[in-house]
C-alpha cells in the first residue's frame, strides 16, 4: 500500500451523522417508526418462512465518520462517508436492527492497514493476521471493530443471550479493490480472496457463530437438486424452525464467487451463501440496491422465492434532503432486508429523516408475501432447532 504525500497537521476532527460517535438519536418517544421493539421473538405466525420476513438492516454496519479534514481532502465523496453507527450489539437490542453489512478486506500476514491516513480508524489489532472491517483502505478506516472474528462474535454473544431471536442477517461484502483520489493519492489493492481465504472465511464464520446457529445452504436445500430450487419451490424454513439462528451472505465479484462455489454448485459445504445469479444453482439471496427503478423486479423475485435486499437511502443524499420516497419504495417493494445509514435520526445533518418499519418493531411480514395460514405451503427441509446456550 503507498500513498502520496499530504500536509495534514492542520485538519480538524468533526462530528459524525447521528451526533456524537456513540450517541445515537433522539428520545424513544420522539419517532415512532424506531422505537423498542415487543415482537423481536416468537411466536411467529403458522406456516410463515423465513423469506416472508422484511427486516431492516443497517449499511456499512461498524462504521464511524472520518475527521472533517478529509471532507476537505476529498469534498463530495467524502459527504458520503459521515455517518456512525452504534455498536452492534446496541444496534441489535435498542435500534430494532437485524440485519447488518460488514466490509471485508484480507489482511494474511498483518499490519496491511496500519497507518490510516490522519491516523483515522488507527489500531494496534491492525497488526494481526486475518481478516478486517472497515469501509475504503486508509481514507475512511474508522469502525466499531476492526477484526472480523470480533465483530462476529458480539453477534454470537447477542444471539446467544437472546433465545429464539428473529434471525439475524450478516452481509460480507468482500473488499478487493484500491482507492483513488485526489491529488495522485492512491492505495493499492489488498490481497484478492483466493480460494485458501474464502476456506478461512469459512472457518472463522464456523468458529465463532458456531456451526448450529448457522442457517447454511445446505440446511435450506435439503434433498433439493440445487439451492435455487429449494427456494423456488419447496421454500425456505419456517420462522419456527430458523429462529435464534444467524444466516450469512458474501456480496463479491464474478471471480470470487466462481472460486466459493468451484466443485459446490449449490454451496455445498459452505457456511455461506452467495450473490448468484438468478438461473444458476446458487441463486437464492439477491442484491438490488434500486427499488425506485427496480421495485417491480423485486416484488418479482421475493414472489418467486428469492430473498433479496435493497437499499432505502444512499450516500445519504436522502437523509441530506430529508426525502423518504426511496424509502418508502424499498418497503412497498417487498424486498426481505432494507438497508439504511439511518436507523435513528441523523440530527447533526439538520434532518429528521429516518428508517424503520413503519409499525415499530423489528419484523413485520413483507408486503408481497403470501399470507400462508397453518395449512398454506408444503413443509420445508428444515434444520433442527436453535440451541438455546452459546455457539
Amino acid at each position: 500500500m503507498r500513498a502520496a504525500a499530504m500536509s495534514l497537521a492542520a485538519l480538524l476532527v468533526g462530528l459524525p451523522c447521528n451526533g456524537r460517535a456513540g450517541d445515537h438519536g433522539a428520545p424513544p418517544d420522539a419517532v415512532p417508526r424506531w422505537t423498542a421493539a415487543t415482537t423481536c421473538t416468537g411466536p411467529f405466525p403458522p406456516g410463515m418462512r423465513l423469506n416472508d420476513l422484511q427486516i431492516v438492516g443497517t449499511h456499512n454496519s461498524y462504521h464511524v465518520a472520518p475527521p472533517t479534514g478529509l471532507y476537505t481532502l476529498f469534498a463530495e465523496r467524502a459527504r458520503a462517508w459521515q455517518y456512525t453507527h452504534a455498536p452492534l450489539p446496541k444496534q441489535l437490542s435498542d435500534q430494532n436492527i437485524r440485519a447488518l453489512e460488514l466490509d471485508v478486506h484480507h489482511d494474511p500476514q498483518g499490519g496491511l492497514f496500519r497507518n490510516p491516513l490522519l491516523g483515522h480508524g488507527a489500531s494496534a489489532l491492525l497488526k494481526q493476521p486475518g481478516f478486517k472491517v472497515f469501509h475504503v483502505p486508509s481514507v475512511d478506516q474508522g469502525t466499531r471493530c476492526v477484526l472480523l472474528k470480533d465483530a462476529l462474535a458480539q453477534v454470537a454473544a447477542w444471539s446467544c443471550e437472546h433465545a429464539g431471536h428473529v434471525p439475524i442477517l450478516i452481509q460480507l461484502e468482500l473488499k478487493e479493490s484500491g482507492y483513488e483520489g485526489p491529488g495522485g493519492y492512491r492505495i493499492d489493492p489488498p490481497p484478492p480472496f483466493d480460494a485458501a481465504a474464502l476456506d478461512a472465511l469459512d472457518a472463522v464464520i464456523r468458529d465463532t457463530i458456531g456451526t448450529d446457529r448457522l442457517i447454511t445452504p445446505d440446511l435450506v436445500r435439503g434433498d433439493a437438486a440445487t439451492l435455487e430450487a429449494a427456494v423456488t419451490t419447496r421454500g425456505w424454513p419456517e420462522l419456527t424452525q430458523a429462529a435464534g439462528r444467524v444466516m450469512i451472505i458474501l456480496e463479491c465479484g464474478a471471480r470470487a464467487r466462481t472460486t466459493y462455489l468451484d466443485g459446490r454448485p449449490s454451496a455445498q459445504g459452505r457456511a455461506c451463501f452467495i450473490n448468484a445469479p438468478v438461473g444458476t444453482p446458487a441463486a437464492a439471496y439477491l442484491v438490488v440496491n434500486d427499488p425506485v427503478g427496480q421495485g417491480g423486479r423485486i416484488k418479482e423475485l421475493v414472489r418467486r422465492g428469492y430473498m433479496v435486499r435493497t437499499r432505502a437511502d444512499t450516500d445519504l443524499r436522502e437523509i441530506r434532503a430529508n426525502s423518504t420516497a426511496r424509502r418508502d419504495a424499498a418497503f412497498a417493494s417487498g424486498a426481505n432486508v432494507i438497508s439504511t445509514d439511518a436507523p435513528v435520526p441523523c440530527s447533526d445533518l439538520g434532518s429528521a429523516y429516518v428508517c424503520g418499519l413503519p409499525e415499530g418493531g423489528c419484523w413485520r411480514r413483507s408486503p408481497v408475501a403470501p399470507d400462508r395460514g397453518v395449512h398454506g405451503a408444503p413443509p420445508a427441509a428444515a434444520p433442527p432447532a436453535a440451541p438455546a446456550a452459546g455457539p
